[in-house]
């Protein structure tokens, strides 16, 4: 994420900045999504929050060649979302509730994010879990690893484009969630779909511009509920804390606090500011240092040197220009960067697939022809083509009969031929699928292919349906079984006479490409073979009491 963001800003500090209030406004968005939520089991549970303690901000150093120091493990370049979330749960986070790392890697089927989930039964995982052994298999071999399973990770790049802030958003909310103990919504009642949206816990990311989109389903609050539960059972760890209000050392300006440069004097390189652990000298934490007027931690538009406000006349860009809103310059008057001035209303965005509202990259391009966004869908038993599903469609207010694609009617409102497509990642078929980076629509899979294997082969109906058929066919089964043994008989005989033995009396293997030329004389060999075993093997019951006769090895056979 540093590297990514150094390349926009051109400045380490700048890039730290901007780094530090993105993880301000996500954990202020996942504040208000769980707060307002009840979360009523056995126990109510009210005004859930979440405050930032802890930041550490990797930059791309030592992932460069010639870096002299402790290597970066997050620095491998081929590293799946598993095993980016394997390394993270490596560390010791048994001090915080949760511990989560912000990328910007493009993980593979369009993965957003990754979290450990949490059990009401006290299993290991997920909120509150300690820092432990666990033992697993690592080629064939048990070892023990320490791992902190209270983590989780979400990337801020899909498919090549950097995600809008509000689905990074319910992406981290998301995450939690799973860390809370809920798996992906489900049955059916609680991924609805429609012109409502889905909820948080779809297995799929949502746009985030539907009511449900930013609500928890039943099914969610009830496996939610029953994990806070078991935590105030004490079956698990309880790491819940009441609110002391402004956090003083999270590196994040909070009310009440002039400044925030970091935990210690490691962390804070601000001169114009006191970290949370100071000397005796001045006891005073997150506050500014004498004869200063503003901080850097309080925003971009304060001068490291000199600890002032940045002056208007130096024109410095505190905000660059971004699809709907135009540069911010610093005042003079304040730390904080200007509100940038929105672009106007209906402005096109994201590669033309979206509208500006607001200075916000968030409205349907369909409101350009005072038309509303829908899904083309796919009905059972009909085949379609799924590039077409991600095609963006447009209709008449909420009459889903006038649901069109725009390849339909591009030439009449200036669109290129084929009309526009939806971007990699977008929901399709009504929220039932994503469209892959061929913009194909793919059937969104909560379980994966081994849960959806095992779900085919070993659900009742078909359990029931195998049980019925050995009933009524049972001769059927009956000559399979006699088949395969003959079948396997036959193949050990083949196989006999072009395995090599270490008896130097036995005629040598053949070889496999003799007996594709030559099977008649392979045959012929085989019977020769069965009747000198029987002649001199001992064929009756008291010649095999006696032993193996003479010719045929002494105490083992070779055959």
């Amino acid at each position: 994420l540093f590297e990514f963001l150094h390349q926009v800003n051109h400045d380490p500090e700048k890039t730290r900045e901007e780094i530090l209030s993105l993880i301000a406004h996500h954990v202020t968005a996942v504040n208000y999504i769980y707060r307002d939520t009840k979360f009523d089991g056995r126990i109510e549970h009210r005004n859930i929050k979440f405050e930032v303690q802890r930041i550490k901000i990797d930059d791309d150093s030592p992932c460069k060649p010639n870096y002299v120091g402790e290597k970066n493990s997050f620095c491998m370049e081929n590293i799946d979302v598993s095993n980016f979330l394997n390394l993270h749960s490596l560390g010791n986070h048994e001090d915080f509730c949760l511990a989560y790392v912000f990328t910007y890697r493009d993980f593979t089927g369009g993965t957003l994010g990754l979290a450990w989930v949490a059990s009401a039964s006290g299993a290991s995982g997920g909120i509150c879990e300690r820092f432990k052994t666990y033992t697993e298999t690592v080629g064939g071999l048990y070892q023990s690893t320490k791992r902190s399973l209270n983590t989780g990770i979400i990337t801020f790049v899909n498919y090549n484009s950097r995600v809008p802030p509000k689905v990074s958003q319910l992406t981290l909310a998301h995450e939690i969630g799973h860390n809370f103990g809920s798996p992906h919504d489900y049955p059916q009642e609680c991924r609805p779909g429609g012109q409502n949206g889905n909820y948080i816990m779809f297995a799929s990311a949502t746009s985030g511009d539907r009511p449900n989109n930013s609500k928890f389903s039943t099914c969610s609050i009830g496996n939610i509920s029953n994990v806070l539960d078991a935590i105030e059972d004490e079956k698990k760890w309880n790491c819940f804390k009441a609110s002391a209000g402004a956090f003083c050392g999270n590196k994040i300006v909070e009310d009440g606090e002039e400044c925030d440069c970091g935990y210690d004097d490691v962390e804070c390189k601000d001169k114009c500011c006191y970290p949370r652990i100071v000397s005796d000298e001045d006891p005073k934490g997150c506050a500014r240092r004498v004869n200063t007027q503003c901080s850097p931690s309080q925003g971009p538009c304060c001068m490291s040197e000199g600890c002032k406000f940045v002056p208007a006349s130096y024109h410095v860009r505190c905000k660059p220009e971004s699809e709907c809103s135009w540069s911010s310059v610093c005042d003079g008057v304040s730390p904080v960067c200007p509100v940038p001035t929105p672009k106007a209303n209906k402005t096109r965005c994201n590669e033309g697939t979206q509208l500006c509202l607001n200075g916000e990259c968030r409205g349907s391009i369909c409101l350009e022809w005072n038309m509303t966004e829908c899904f083309l869908t796919s009905q059972a038993g009909v085949s379609v083509d799924k590039r077409s599903l991600c095609e963006l469609a447009c209709q008449n207010g909420s009459d889903i009969s006038t649901c069109r694609s725009t390849s339909e009617f591009a030439s009449r409102v200036g669109l290129p031929p084929g009309g526009i497509s939806l971007r990699p990642g977008s929901p399709c078929d009504n929220f039932q699928g994503y469209c892959d980076v061929f913009l194909k629509c793919r059937a969104v899979d909560a379980e994966g292919p081994l849960a959806r294997l095992k779900n085919m082969l070993f659900n009742k109906e078909t359990l029931l349906s195998l049980t019925q058929w050995v009933t009524e066919y049972w001769w059927a089964c009956l000559l399979m079984g006699l088949g395969f043994i003959i079948f396997m008989g036959v193949f050990i005989k083949c196989c006999a006479v072009h395995t090599p033995s270490s008896n130097p009396k036995k005629p040598p293997a053949r070889r496999f490409s003799e007996t594709l030329r030559r099977p008649i004389h392979t045959l012929r060999r085989m019977v020769k073979k069965e009747i000198v075993l029987n002649l001199f093997g001992g064929g009756s019951r008291a010649g095999a009491r006696r032993g193996p006769a003479h010719g045929y090895g002494e105490g083992r056979g070779h055959y």
